[in-house]
């Protein structure tokens, strides 16, 4: 049966139209790039789409926090890296030192360190992004007081040189003995007794003596506690000595050493074997106070010093910095809490108990969190800024025959705090610690890309169309609807008088 003209009309402009949807369809995924418009004309694989999609989010999140997270850790390290060049540089210099002292009655070591502590305090309050890196959870505060301001003091408010004076006057006393009495309690004793019961001065500790016809005691007795000398018989040898151990405020300890010389005394702790007992315990006397007056301007001196470093650096939210009660200072008998509004506070960040690390964390995977906090108050910075605070405290004169003896006694000091000691925190341990935040970021990023970049790709298959291949399709098409379009054009020419 022939089929009517119309009707193949009917069916050719039915394929031209839905060729055009076919090549708009085409055309839209060549500029898009994708296959369907909605997640619905993806079939069965739209809901693997969606739940990748929503993986890689998640995961971009995570890159997100990490990146800002790396800036941070990357600035702690570099700062921390400068910080631990300044501690081993000064340790290094206070080895070698001379005693040569600038116009300034300071030596070079001294200025450096002045400088040292200026830079490790301006370091502490490095900022990244409006947020102070050194300042614990406390971000939007600035955690160290202007280094002058730490050493000078502010209006009402006592910096640590005051501080520092204040705990030298209650420990040297005012006779400067080191708040320790002597006395003849016979022409044949002596006596060396502490002034009171406080924290303050010389400790006596104990007594080692090799001197014939000396009686000493072993250990001290009484309170406050006391050490009674007795010449017995003066039968005392050239080179004997007497060894009375002293404990200084900063927890050292020093000997006051004395020597039996049957001639004159030529150098410091000597005395001189007298013709009589009594003559011998008044040398005695006159030796210990000698050496008494000259460990309280070295090895005392230098003590009070770091030890009103201790009270001035080292407090908590607990336990307040600590000033001599006073005045007067030079009988002082206690120490009190000192207050903002009479002390600079050198550390103004997050005081907390809680370890400095977990103060700031970042989330890196749904079971992992990385933490990286720091606090200036730990004790690796707040040791560094003590030592090198008293390392720059003193001025001397050549005059001053003490001189050499104090300015040695501190510098002895500096070099066992700035060395790394076991049980005691140092910059190296903080450094490693955030290196080892620093790996774990790191990896998790890694690993959160590649993740990422995988079901980035499995969404790209499922989602994006073949460039080459709609091409190719649309090529096709167009072909076709040329061909048909050709085919209409000539039935639009048949007519019956043509047929016929």
């Amino acid at each position: 049966m022939a089929i009517p003209i119309s009707t193949s009309r009917s069916h050719i402009y039915q394929s031209i139209t839905t060729s055009r949807a076919q090549s708009d369809d085409l055309q839209r995924q060549l500029a898009t790039g994708l296959k369907s418009e909605t997640y619905g004309d993806l079939g069965l694989d739209r809901r693997r789409v969606i739940e990748f999609n929503g993986d890689i989010s998640q995961l971009q999140g995570y890159v997100r926090s990490i990146d800002q997270a790396n800036v941070r850790v990357d600035i702690l390290d570099q700062t921390l890296s400068q910080i631990f060049e300044s501690v081993s540089t000064s340790r290094t210099d206070s080895l070698s030192t001379n005693f040569e002292l600038n116009t300034d009655g300071q030596t070079l070591f001294q200025s450096e360190a002045h400088a040292r502590f200026q830079d490790i305090a301006t370091i502490l309050n490095t900022e990244a992004g409006g947020r102070y890196i050194y300042s614990g959870a406390e971000v939007t505060t600035k955690p160290v007081a202007p280094p002058n301001d730490i050493l000078d003091g502010v209006g009402a408010q006592a910096g640590f040189k005051q501080v520092a004076a204040e705990r030298q006057l209650a420990d040297l006393g005012a006779d400067l003995r080191g708040r320790v009495t002597l006395s003849q309690p016979s022409a044949t004793e002596v006596r060396i007794a502490e002034d009171g019961t406080h924290p303050f001065g010389f400790k006596l500790t104990g007594v080692n003596s090799t001197v014939t016809g000396l009686t000493a005691p072993a250990l001290p007795t009484g309170a406050p506690p006391q050490l009674d000398f007795a010449v017995t018989a003066n039968t005392a040898q050239d080179g004997e000595t007497v060894n009375i151990a002293l404990t200084l405020p900063d927890g050292t300890t020093t000997d006051l050493k004395l020597t039996a010389r049957t001639g004159t005394p030529e150098h410091p702790g000597e005395f001189q074997i007298g013709a009589s007992a009594t003559d011998t315990a008044t040398n005695i006397n006159a030796a210990i106070d000698a050496e008494l007056l000259r460990l309280g301007e070295t090895e005392l001196r230098a003590a009070s010093q770091f030890e009103a470093s201790d009270n001035f650096f080292n407090f908590d939210e607990a336990n307040p910095p600590q000033r001599v009660a006073g005045p007067p200072y030079d009988s002082a008998t206690a120490l009190v809490d000192a207050t903002e509004t009479d002390t600079v506070f050198w550390y103004q960040g997050e005081l907390s108990s809680s370890d400095p690390r977990s103060s700031q964390t970042v989330k890196v995977d749904d079971y992992i969190s990385v933490d990286y906090g720091v606090r200036a108050n730990e004790e690796a910075f707040r040791n560094a800024l003590q030592t090198l605070a008293v390392a720059s405290l003193d001025t001397y004169t050549l005059g001053d025959q003490n001189a050499q003896d104090r300015y040695n006694a501190v510098r002895s000091r500096v070099t066992e705090n700035l060395s790394t000691s076991s049980g005691n925190q140092s910059v190296e341990s903080i450094i490693a610690d955030i290196a080892g935040a620093d790996s774990v970021i790191g990896r998790t990023k890694e690993r959160h890309v590649s993740h990422s970049n995988l079901l980035q790709t499995m969404v790209d298959d499922v989602q994006n169309a073949d460039i080459y291949e709609v091409s190719a399709k649309l090529l096709d098409l167009q072909t076709r609807l040329q061909a048909t379009y050709q085919t209409i054009g000539t039935l639009q020419g048949i007519s019956l008088v043509n047929f016929i």
